[in-house]
C-alpha cells in the first residue's frame, strides 16, 4: 500500500546516479531540502564514478553506491544488498532526478511503498513516468538543468539556495597543499585550464590548438600561471599541453573533492562543458565556459552562485542526440581572443570586488 507524504517527511532519498556535472547541479536542491526539512534524514543513491563528491557531505545522512555498472546485474547479490540497505530506511519520499530507467530501477530497489516523484510523460525517458506516483513538468525542453531540477522540489516550498561544496579529507587536501608549498613563486592569478572531456563527450571539446593559444595569451596578458587540470586518463596529454605553453604548469593529481579544493584556491576556471566546469561554479571560482555548436548552453551553462560566469557560445548551438554526436571531432570555434577577453573581464571584476571596503 502506498504511503502518504507527511508534512515533515522523516526520510528522503535523492536519486541522481551520474554524471559528475549533474550530481554537482543537484547539490543546490539538496541544500534547499536540508533548509526546508532540517530534521529529516536525507540520503542519496549514486554510481561509483560520482560518489567522491558526496562521500562525507555535511548535508547527507547516508550515501548508497550502486555497486555494478551494467543494469542487467540488477538481479545480482550486490543489487540485493543495495536494496536491503535502502529499504531498511523506509523513505517517505523518493525524488528521482535521473529521469531514465536506471534511476527508476534504483528508486524501485529502495522501496515499492514510498512515494516516488519524477518527470511527466514528455520529459521522462523510457516510459519511466508510468512508475512514478507524482509528476513534475519542467518549464520547457530547452531549459537550464538548474531550473529543471528545481521543478522537482519547488512544490515542497524548498528555497533556491547555492549548493554546498563537499567536505575535504586529508587525501583531498594533502596533494594540493603540497603543490602550493612546492610552488611558492608561481605568479598570480592562477587560472585552471581544463581542455578535456570523456571519450563520449568528444563533441564538447574545443580544438586543442585554439585552447593552447588562448592559454598562452592569458598567461602573457595577466602575468599569471595557467594550471592544466586533468583526470585519470589525461595525465600524459595534460603534461604535453603544459610543456608546450610557456606560463603553464601541470596541476597536481587530485581526487574529485581535491579538485574542488584546488579550484577554491584558483582565481579563474577556463574550460569546456564538462564536470569540472560545474565543480568550479559550485565552489565559487569565476568561470569562462566555452561551448561549440554541438552542446546547448541554454541547458548546460553553469549557475554563478558565488562567482561570475561568462559563456562563450555560438547562436547556432543546439543539443545533439546520442547517435548524432558519436565520434565527432572537437569544435574549432571561437577565436581564442574572444575567450581571453572574457577571462580578462572576469579577473578585472573579481579584482574590483576585492578592492571594495
Amino acid at each position: 500500500m502506498l504511503r502518504s507524504i507527511p508534512a515533515e517527511p522523516r526520510r528522503i532519498l535523492v536519486v541522481r546516479l551520474g554524471s559528475l556535472g549533474d550530481v554537482a547541479r543537484v547539490l543546490p536542491m539538496l541544500a534547499g531540502l536540508r533548509a526546508r526539512f532540517p530534521s529529516a534524514e536525507i540520503d542519496w543513491v549514486v554510481q561509483k564514478r560520482a560518489v567522491d563528491l558526496l562521500a562525507g557531505h555535511p548535508q547527507l545522512d547516508r550515501v548508497f553506491v550502486v555497486p555494478f555498472r551494467r543494469w542487467r546485474d540488477v538481479v545480482s547479490i550486490e543489487a540485493w544488498r543495495l536494496a536491503r540497505g535502502m529499504r531498511a530506511r523506509e523513505y517517505d519520499l523518493i525524488l528521482d532526478f535521473q529521469g531514465s530507467m536506471k534511476g527508476t530501477v534504483a528508486a524501485l530497489l529502495a522501496s515499492r511503498r514510498s512515494v516516488r516523484v519524477g518527470w511527466s510523460p514528455l520529459h521522462a525517458e523510457e516510459g519511466t513516468f508510468l512508475l512514478f506516483h507524482g509528476h513534475r513538468t519542467p518549464p520547457g525542453r530547452r531549459v537550464n538543468r538548474h531550473l529543471r531540477f528545481r521543478c522537482l522540489v519547488d512544490w515542497l516550498d524548498v528555497p533556491d539556495v547555492p549548493g554546498e561544496p563537499p567536505t575535504y579529507g586529508d587525501d583531498d587536501v594533502r596533494p594540493v597543499d603540497g603543490f602550493v608549498a612546492r610552488s611558492p613563486d608561481l605568479p598570480r592569478p592562477w587560472i585552471l585550464i581544463y581542455p578535456w572531456t570523456s571519450t563520449a563527450g568528444s563533441h564538447r571539446r574545443w580544438d586543442l590548438d585554439r585552447m593552447r593559444r588562448a592559454t598562452r595569451e592569458l598567461a602573457e596578458r595577466t602575468g599569471g600561471t595557467a594550471l592544466v587540470g586533468w583526470g585519470p586518463a589525461e595525465e600524459a596529454a595534460a603534461r604535453a599541453f603544459a610543456d608546450s605553453v610557456e606560463g603553464s604548469v601541470l596541476a597536481p593529481r587530485t581526487t574529485i573533492r581535491g579538485l574542488c579544493y584546488l579550484l577554491e584556491r584558483c582565481d579563474l576556471y577556463v574550460g569546456v562543458n564538462t564536470g569540472p566546469m560545474h565543480l568550479a561554479a559550485l565552489v565559487g571560482a569565476p568561470v569562462v565556459a566555452v561551448f561549440g555548436a554541438r552542446s546547448d548552453p541554454g541547458i548546460h551553462a553553469p549557475i554563478g552562485w558565488r562567482g561570475a560566469v561568462e559563456v562563450i557560445a555560438t547562436p547556432e548551438a543546439r543539443e545533439l542526440r546520442a547517435w548524432e554526436r558519436r565520434g565527432l571531432e572537437p569544435f574549432d570555434w571561437p577565436d581564442p581572443g574572444t575567450v581571453v577577453e572574457a577571462a580578462h573581464r572576469l579577473l578585472a571584476e573579481a579584482a574590483a570586488r576585492d578592492d571594495l571596503p
